[in-house]
């Protein structure tokens, strides 16, 4: 049920991007809000209740007088997944995409073949997240893309272990990757109108401790199986070197 991993951050992002896409998610009809009572009662209509001294909080149908309203989804996370850090990655990316928080309920069902969890949203940010959601789930765009390195130039720091993560705002590309050489990378850039040219700056930190920084330029092409091909042509700013490199999704 619990794994414990070691990994470098885009390592993470990496395996947690593919988990979410291997997830069922259902939203639950209604709106959600938390009844508070005394006593071991239980509700025949809520989805979770927690007791605290003789007191029960259930989350069930919000009434007409519920304060705090909730729209409710439930993820179904893939049988068998190492999904450790995943509640945290997915609020972070739903607080940072849309101002929102979560509410979070975890569970186990042997039917489903594992942990699932319901989580809440405000009423008022639903629909971003559920646009969100969609949007991470999606392939087929640079958005949510993971790359992984084919070919590299001589002067370059990074190797056939280091995966790197894109996020794609409109023209703006962002991304941070690691593995091999590197222990953490973050590059910051745009995207042509046409889609296939790209231009950024990257900053990394290598596994030996040396700090290094330069500008690329790429070429964005797609395979004949619909996957992205990267030709990055980098040249650095923190020591002497340039060269070309290619990445695939």
């Amino acid at each position: 049920m619990v794994t414990v991993s070691h990994e470098l951050p885009a390592q993470t992002e990496s395996r947690l991007r593919a988990v979410f896409r291997g997830c069922r998610i259902d939203w639950l009809p209604g709106s959600w809000a938390f009844q508070e009572g005394q006593g071991a009662g239980r509700r025949d209509d809520a989805i979770a209740e927690v007791r605290d001294e003789g007191r029960v909080s259930a989350l069930c149908p919000a009434g007409v007088s519920a304060a705090e309203r909730f729209v409710v989804f439930r993820v179904v996370l893939p049988r068998g997944a190492d999904d450790s850090g995943f509640v945290g990655w997915l609020a972070s990316r739903v607080k940072a995409a849309t101002g929102s928080g979560l509410i979070v309920v975890c569970g186990h069902s042997q039917q489903w073949g594992g942990i699932f969890d319901y989580y809440g949203v405000p009423e008022a940010s639903a629909e971003a997240v559920r646009t969100l959601l969609r949007g991470i789930a999606a392939t087929g765009s640079l958005d949510g893309a993971v790359m992984r390195v084919i070919e590299t130039a001589p002067h370059a720091r990074i190797g056939p272990d280091t995966v790197f993560c894109l996020d794609l705002n409109n023209s703006r590309l962002s991304g941070r990757y690691g593995g091999g050489p590197v222990a953490d990378g973050w590059l910051a850039g745009d995207l042509d109108p046409t889609g296939t040219h790209a231009r950024f700056r990257y900053l990394q930190v290598g596994t030996d401790g040396v700090i290094d920084s330069g500008e690329s330029t790429a070429d964005v092409a797609r395979l004949p199986d619909g996957r992205f091909r990267l030709t990055e042509h980098f040249t650095w700013s923190s020591r002497a070197g340039a060269g070309t490199n290619q990445l695939e999704e």
